[in-house]
């Protein structure tokens, strides 16, 4: 018998998504155009590789969403599910804020994932603070690698800040939260 793990889902944007989604795939659409009408010379094939390349990279490895437990990460992107173990030497950070972020006096932004040098993007926007509490006491116990990764040092985020569910299905709401 397992015994199941306490986890939190917290989700990307809708701005992320879709414009990610829509810029990858007039690039991509420009790039068949013009090897379409062009042929096969330089410039069209450059376009057309380029674009279906960032389209692939934003399907395959742009984050929806990010399930954490005690013991990793599960991201979710439109085409794959991609499990991240936490090990030694792994460190949750803060992102930057986006532009619409820094207008509307955000300290901080989303989490990511340091490993090395590399840096894996979890979630592009920053959690309520019950989400973030949830998240602490999910990543807390003692004696798993969770409690290594340094959610404890992570910025507080502002008690105005909507939590990363709200514009999602019913599916998505957690039990502790109010009916309307």
């Amino acid at each position: 018998m397992t015994e199941s793990r306490p986890t939190i889902t917290l989700h990307s944007t809708w701005r992320l998504l879709l414009g990610s989604w829509l810029s990858a795939g007039m690039l991509a659409t420009a790039g068949t155009w013009a090897v379409a009408m062009g042929g096969f010379r330089f410039i069209p094939v450059v376009v057309f590789l380029v674009g279906w390349g960032v389209l692939a990279i934003v399907l395959f490895d742009m984050p929806m969403a990010s399930t954490f437990d005690d013991h990793g990460v599960v991201r979710r992107a439109p085409l794959r599910k991609h499990r991240l173990d936490f090990r030694d030497g792994d460190q949750l950070t803060r992102t930057r804020p986006s532009v619409i972020g820094i207008a509307r006096s955000l300290e901080h932004g989303g989490l990511a994932l340091r490993r090395g040098r590399r840096k894996y993007l979890l979630v592009d926007r920053l959690e309520s603070l019950v989400e973030y509490e949830a998240l602490l006491d999910v990543m807390d116990a003692d004696g798993t690698p969770g409690s290594e990764v340094g959610a404890d040092v992570l910025p507080m985020p502002n008690e105005k800040i909507p939590p990363t569910w709200l514009y999602r299905r019913r599916h998505w709401r957690p039990e502790s939260a109010e009916r309307r």
